[in-house]
């Protein structure tokens, strides 16, 4: 990969529209303090990898400019030329190819551009910044986990020598995330297809529950509509004896009552005798009168008038009392051929009443015997209107669990779904955490290959600057480095210079972009790195280049 060009506009002190183009070799930046060397690599940086906030993006725009733009075009081994924008204030960026003198935009998507410029540098943005960005304020590699998983994915497609760059490092995390996917505590597939199927078991065992529900239901049912029947029977049969028992005592209510009237008009019929027995008006009234009339004269004359008077005016006034009602007409009497009709029409009532008594005679019943019989009557209906009730709310769920019974067999063909869906993912998930292991594993073996290359070609390099010194691994777990004497003992409690510190790490980053990088070739972008460094040493470093 050579770098081609490279054109700003409102990038920090470029304000103005600014062009670099870079010669074959080794391009050197000379110039004062804030001249705007620097600049020139953060806008190489900006242009591959654009910082992906907007407060890290606004420190970058040139102060009293609403635009800040940087494009860069290089060219990648074979010849073929590409160009990589980017609007630092939008956001946007943008990749093109030349072909035949004309550019062909090939994408504008920021992960697809992202990933196109991932293909030409061989590296994303913490390799670029470990290796090939080498700045005075942060020679030191680093070992952050992005910069690690970084040289894990670089270091297998150079094992692997896939030119599309797929990476095994990137097949650990995919397997990494579909192991959580299958064995997340919450969300995890077999997490849910244990929860359907301990749902789908629950619904089976509900409907098994049912269907032993069912079974205990149907004689209770029969029970119920017994009941109902008996009861409808005890109804009826209490109505009708109540019906006869009240006809006797109708009976016998009307044949008192004939009787009563029979015997009153025998009593009219023996008046009326004895009435038309006697002959024409007494006669006493009036002599007793005329003997009182005589007395008073008798009184009146020998004794006292007054006395006499009184005695003789009473025997008038009862004389003549007398006479006015023996002149009076009598009153008639009572018809009795026509009493005697209505006594033999009464007798015959009666005796038809006695003769059917006497046929609904077995059917009397006792006063007290009645009243129980009447109350049990009138408490029937509500008892039959409650069983009657109960039959139809025990039908309704006999039907409920009847038609969930029919399903019965589809829910256990679902728990059997359930079940084998979910020792499918269990076999899935085991499978896929032995694919994790084993590729976990050979990412080790790489390491483990690549790690001494990288340690002894940085050693070749550290040697030419400072022949006293070597790199070695780190015990640690992926690519870790520290220095050590020349024949590879640890320096103990030794402590390396700031110069000599930043020599061993300078060595150690070329030896990553040789060995990770050396492919594709990129360029080294060095910002002063050797700023502690003597005379001597720098002379040596310049050669390293």
């Amino acid at each position: 990969m050579k770098l081609q060009r490279l054109t700003m506009i409102g990038f920090r002190s470029y304000s103005e529209p600014a062009e670099v183009v870079f010669e074959p070799g080794v391009n050197v930046f000379l110039g004062r303090n804030e001249a705007g060397k620097s600049s020139i690599l953060l806008a190489i940086q900006a242009a591959l990898y654009p910082p992906r906030l907007a407060t890290e993006r606004e420190p970058l725009v040139s102060e009293g400019s609403d635009r800040c733009q940087v494009a860069l075009e290089y060219s990648l081994p074979g010849g073929r030329m590409f160009r990589v924008e980017r609007d630092l204030v939008a956001g946007k960026g943008s990749i093109a190819e030349c072909r035949e003198g004309t550019w062909h935009l090939l994408a504008t998507a920021p992960g697809d551009v992202a990933k196109l410029v991932r293909e030409h540098t061989g590296c994303d943005e913490p390799l670029f910044r470990a290796s090939l960005l080498v700045r005075h304020e942060g020679v030191e590699v680093g070992d952050g986990s992005d910069l690690v998983n970084s040289l894990n994915e670089r270091l297998e497609v150079l094992v692997s020598g896939s030119p599309g760059g797929v990476s095994a490092a990137k097949a650990v995390n995919k397997l990494e995330t579909r192991v959580k996917e299958l064995s997340g505590p919450r969300a995890g597939l077999v997490v849910a297809a244990e929860a359907k199927l301990r749902e789908a078991r629950e619904t089976l065992e509900r409907a098994r529950a049912g269907g032993r529900r069912l079974e205990a239901a149907r004689p209770l049912l029969a029970a119920a509509a017994e009941r109902a029947g008996a009861l409808e029977g005890e109804l009826a049969e209490a109505q009708a004896v109540l019906e006869r028992a009240r006809r006797v005592a109708a009976l016998e209510r009307r044949i008192a009552d004939a009787t009563a009237a029979r015997a009153a008009i025998d009593r009219v019929l023996d008046a009326g005798a004895q009435m038309s027995g006697s002959v024409g008006r007494p006669l006493a009234p009036v002599a007793l009168g005329a003997g009182a009339v005589v007395a008073g004269i008798v009184v009146a004359w020998l004794w006292s008038v007054p006395a006499g008077a009184v005695l003789a005016v009473l025997g008038a006034v009862l004389v003549a009392f007398s006479w006015f009602r023996r002149a009076q007409p009598a009153a008639p009497g009572p018809d009795l051929a026509e009493l005697t009709a209505e006594r033999a029409a009464r007798g015959r009532d009666l005796a038809e009443l006695e003769a059917e008594l006497e046929q609904a005679a077995p059917h009397r019943l006792d006063p007290a015997e009645l009243a129980r019989l009447d109350a049990r009557a009138a408490r029937l209906p509500a008892e039959l209107k409650e069983a009657q009730r109960t039959q139809m709310r025990m039908e309704v769920e006999l039907q409920a669990l009847e038609s969930s019974d029919l399903s019965l067999s589809e829910l256990e063909d679902e728990v059997e779904v359930a079940s084998s869906e979910l020792a499918r993912l269990k076999r899935k998930l085991e499978a896929m955490r032995l694919a994790q292991e084993e590729l976990r594993a050979a990412i080790e073996d790489i390491r483990s290959g690549v790690g001494p290359q990288l340690a002894a070609e940085a050693t070749r390099a550290l040697r030419g600057v400072a022949p006293g010194y070597a790199v070695a691994l780190a015990d640690a777990p992926g690519l870790a480095f520290r220095p050590a004497w020349a024949d590879g003992e640890p320096l103990g409690r030794r402590e390396l210079s700031d110069g000599t510190l930043d020599q061993f790490y300078f060595a150690v980053r070329v030896a990553l972009a040789d060995v990770l990088l050396g492919d594709l070739r990129p360029p080294l972008l060095l910002d002063d790195p050797f700023r502690y460094a003597d005379e001597e040493r720098r002379r040596s470093l310049h050669l390293m280049l």
